[in-house]
């Protein structure tokens, strides 16, 4: 420090060194902020990763992060999640069959820490998404578990005799009359009668099952003669069962429930509403007769 008189004050040398110092300091900082800033970023970037099969069946995987796509090849779909993302939305429809469009199926999920392995269902076959031998999510192909009697569809796409006891002139009909089936039938008076099943006793008592459709055996002269058709196979005890299941079936029917109501997709619905339309979107996964696809987000 230099003293002039009354006044004191630094030399320029001192004031060098005061800067030197600050300078080191600046530089030795620079870094940590540049990662702190680079880290802010990472953590909130977004993008989604698409698992399908293209209009060939060949395997298809691509991760779209800011609008940049990049296409990853194998043989085999395995989605690595970023590891600055916060969350992971699972999205997987599974493949389209002659009945209907695959099942759509949506599972959020905080964090994963392995690998994700993809198998997106071929026509007809069900989509997974594993992690490790855990299955974390399944979608079921056209015509799945959304059918027959498990099947919360109301709306019925054919019904046809396939028996009717007696003959009359005219054809016997059965069509859908509301939440009921109509059903038109010879009767043994040689006249038609009409009944009123309601849809849910078609799937609830039917005889047997395939695929979308049922077979149902007429329950009607049982129903006159006081029989509770719906606990009679629970009466193994009760001395009048024999006596009350001596009825006559009068027509049997197979009903096929549309179990999708629609030749679309909801996985083309979903991608649609995110206004994604390459990639998995152009190969209209899920729907009838197409293959399934996963996109998962972040």
């Amino acid at each position: 420090m230099v003293k002039n008189g009354n006044k004191s004050g630094f030399s320029l040398f001192e004031a060098c060194v005061v800067m030197l110092i600050v300078g080191i300091f600046t530089a030795l900082c620079a870094n940590s902020y540049s990662k702190r800033h680079v880290t802010y970023q990472e953590s909130d970037g977004h993008g989604r990763y698409e698992c399908y099969r293209n209009s060939a069946g060949t395997l298809m995987q691509r991760y779209v992060e800011n609008n940049n796509s990049r296409n990853v090849t194998g043989s085999i779909c395995v989605f690595r999640p970023p590891r600055y993302a916060k969350y992971i939305l699972l999205n997987a429809v599974g493949g389209g069959s002659t009945t209907g469009a695959g099942v759509f199926q949506s599972m959020f999920y905080s964090s994963v820490d392995e690998p994700l392995t993809v198998e997106p269902g071929t026509v007809g076959n069900a989509t997974t998404i594993k992690e490790g031998s855990n299955t974390l999510l399944t979608a079921e192909a056209g015509g799945g578990s959304l059918i027959t009697t498990n099947s919360t569809m109301s709306t019925v796409k054919d019904c046809q005799f396939i028996d009717n006891k007696y003959s009359c002139s005219g054809t016997p009909v059965c069509m859908q009359d509301g939440v009921n089936l109509a059903v038109s039938y010879c009767s043994s008076a040689n006249e038609f009668v009409t009944d009123s099943i309601p849809l849910a006793y078609i799937k609830t008592y039917s005889q047997s099952q395939t695929s979308d459709s049922v077979v149902y055996k007429d329950l009607s002269d049982m129903t006159k003669k006081g029989v509770d058709y719906k606990t009679a196979s629970e009466k193994a005890g009760d001395p009048d069962l024999e006596e009350k299941t001596n009825y006559e079936i009068f027509y049997t029917i197979n009903v096929k429930f549309d179990t999708t109501l629609t030749s679309v997709s909801q996985m083309e619905s979903y991608l649609e509403s995110l206004s994604i339309d390459d990639g998995i979107a152009s190969v209209q996964p899920g729907r009838p007769n197409k293959p399934g696809g996963v996109i998962i987000l972040w």
